[in-house]
């Protein structure tokens, strides 16, 4: 008959079916010779001691194992022990079966519910969980960004700073707050922080400040998306401003041509244009101001740095006083971030995948009810499908006396001073951003 625990350290002796569960009575299956701790020593039996251990749950229902656990002395350094058993988790009162059960539930079940499944105190599974993510993270590196991102999620009600691989499109890593006092510790002891080269980042002072101290030989490049929308912003402003004080009618009117002002001109078809001419024929400060937008976005199409700021410079001259104090946000944005803000037209480099993280942010907040913030990260940053779109396979060469671990020798060549070996190896950049969104939507996480 098949034992019912199927634990070859455990030998099932009775077992108790009951509304809410089972109990086990067991006993173990192996004595040992020799005392484990000396190695020398003779052991005799030094009575027993009733012990309860948690088990993977069977057929839906918790799972209790109680032994008579055997103790015994040693002849040689007199300290005494409980008999072995391998099934058991060295540091919990739980067999290593449930342990691994708890760590492959707790990607797709809250603690509260998992706790319950499996009757243990769900401080219980907070440890196994944390334990577990320290060992992934033990073997798991992502390689250090050339180009490094720093964008925000609001997730189960805080903004978070997410760190990315701008030119991989992946994300490097999650922290649980974008406050200084959490980024200047985490970037100070970055892995090969000096391959960053580049920071791209939204105009969020704290950012430019840990870069900074911490990442002094990379420059900042301005997201141009984030002060590109300042400009619909201030044509917002003053739509807003206008309509407040029509009639009913025209108010709604006037709601529901916002698309249309804040579109670029040029995508504008000529019955659009038209429509949006008439506007401007009855408020004539509305078309400045569509103006004044459309050509500080225009600036982004010159190529050179020197042809951007003089662009900007003769956009600053032109506003007229009358729309000075609606465009004021942008003339003091660019005057704190001028460096960071026109460095894109030497490196013209963006989050360029702005929807995918905005898409990102409303999915993770969703799927975080119920979940804490370090399980979201642990099931975004591991998740191994996103992780695999996002890796690479590279050939180095190393000398031929180094161990290759899990890389593959291809070729084997002698140079004048030593013997190298051709190597591929996978390199792990993090989940690629467009795989998780997809699994997001899939239902994947829920």
């Amino acid at each position: 008959m098949t034992d019912f625990l199927q634990l070859q350290s455990l030998k099932t002796l009775q077992v108790e079916s009951q509304d809410d569960g089972y109990i086990i009575h067991a006993e173990g299956t192996g004595q040992p010779d020799t005392c484990p701790l000396c190695g020398v020593g003779r052991l005799h039996g030094h009575g027993s001691q009733e012990q309860s251990f948690q088990d993977a749950p069977v057929r839906g229902k918790p799972v209790v194992i109680v032994i008579q656990r055997r103790r015994y002395r040693c002849t040689s350094c007199g300290k005494t022990l409980f008999e072995p058993v391998a099934a058991l988790d060295g540091k919990r009162q739980a067999t290593a079966r449930l342990v691994r059960y708890i760590r492959e539930q707790c990607f797709t079940k809250t603690f509260a519910a998992l706790a319950r499944d499996v009757a243990v105190d769900e401080k219980t599974v907070r440890h196994v969980f944390a334990d577990f993510i320290e060992d992934i993270e033990a073997k798991i590196r992502f390689r250090t960004p050339r180009v490094l991102g720093i964008d925000e999620l609001k997730i189960i009600g805080q903004y978070r700073a997410m760190i990315t691989n701008v030119e991989r499109k992946t994300v490097f890593d999650l922290r649980p707050s974008r406050a200084k006092a959490d980024l200047l510790p985490y970037f100070r002891n970055l892995r090969d922080k000096d391959a960053v080269e580049w920071v791209t980042m939204d105009m969020y002072h704290v950012y430019r400040q840990v870069v900074h101290e911490t990442l002094p030989q990379a420059r900042i490049v301005v997201d141009r998306f984030h002060i590109q929308r300042m400009a619909n912003e201030a044509l917002e402003t003053l739509r807003k401003r206008i309509r407040k004080d029509l009639p009913t009618r025209q108010r709604l009117k006037l709601k529901d041509e916002r698309f249309l002002l804040l579109k670029r001109l040029h995508d504008l078809n000529a019955d659009n244009v038209e429509r949006m001419r008439e506007w401007f024929r009855q408020f004539p400060l509305l078309s400045e101001a569509h103006a004044l937008k459309e050509g500080f976005l225009s600036i982004w199409d010159h190529k050179r740095r020197a042809d951007a700021e003089a662009a900007y410079g003769r956009w600053e001259a032109n506003i007229p006083a009358e729309l000075a104090a609606t465009f004021k946000p942008i003339s003091t944005a660019v005057h704190n971030w001028h460096g960071e803000i026109f460095a894109y037209f030497e490196q013209p480099i963006t989050n360029a995948y702005t929807e995918s993280v905005n898409r990102l942010a409303k999915d993770m907040n969703r799927m975080g009810r119920g979940y804490s913030f370090e399980v979201i990260r642990a099931r975004m940053l591991y998740n191994l499908k996103a992780r695999k779109d996002g890796a690479v396979i590279e050939e180095v060469l190393m000398d031929d006396d180094e161990p290759a671990g899990f890389e593959f020798v291809t070729a084997t060549r002698l140079t004048k001073a030593r013997r190298e070996k051709k190597v591929r190896r996978v390199v792990e950049y993090g989940p690629y951003i467009p795989t998780l969104c997809r699994l997001l939507e899939e239902g994947h996480f829920e």
